[in-house]
């Protein structure tokens, strides 16, 4: 299944930014979750250590992606979610096979333990958006079947 996750070109900021359009393209389905106020940085961690870090904006129904960038600071994200890149295509790969996360690859699943992936946050309010909205972040990322769908 890495294969499939190659193909659809995770991660990159390319990816973030069809996986942003992918997931407001629905904007029904963004209504239903309610709106959200909400800046996530994305951290996977390479095998070989290598550390490379994209943001989402959530703002109200808008969902964007700001792309790839090397200092968190300058992004202010309010939290990172951050993990191998092994658990992030395992993640993707499930999502893409299944067209949905299943109850073990959820951001929710992967990170309520801190692992395989953990929630950083400097304040404790940045922790709570990401579980308060992770609704709306788990509909994010299950749109990376769609990306993957749009790409082949």
């Amino acid at each position: 299944m890495i294969a499939v996750v190659a193909a659809t070109g995770f991660p990159s900021a390319e990816w973030f930014a069809s996986l942003s359009a992918h997931a407001t393209s629905d904007p029904e389905r963004l209504r239903t979750l309610g709106v959200a106020d909400f800046r996530l940085a994305v951290e996977i961690v390479d095998t070989d250590g290598k550390v490379r870090t994209f943001g989402v904006i959530f703002d109200g129904y808008d969902i964007t992606s700001a792309g790839e960038f090397s200092d968190p600071e300058v992004f202010g994200s309010e939290a990172t979610l951050t993990g191998p890149i092994e658990a992030w295509q395992a993640m993707v790969a499930n999502i893409t096979e299944h067209g949905a996360a299943d109850g073990l690859h959820t951001l929710n699943a992967l990170s309520i333990a801190d692992t395989p992936l953990k929630v950083v946050a400097d304040d404790p309010m940045g922790r709570d958006k990401f579980f308060r909205y992770a609704e709306t972040l788990q509909t994010l990322f299950d749109a990376s079947g769609l990306v993957a769908l749009a790409r082949t």
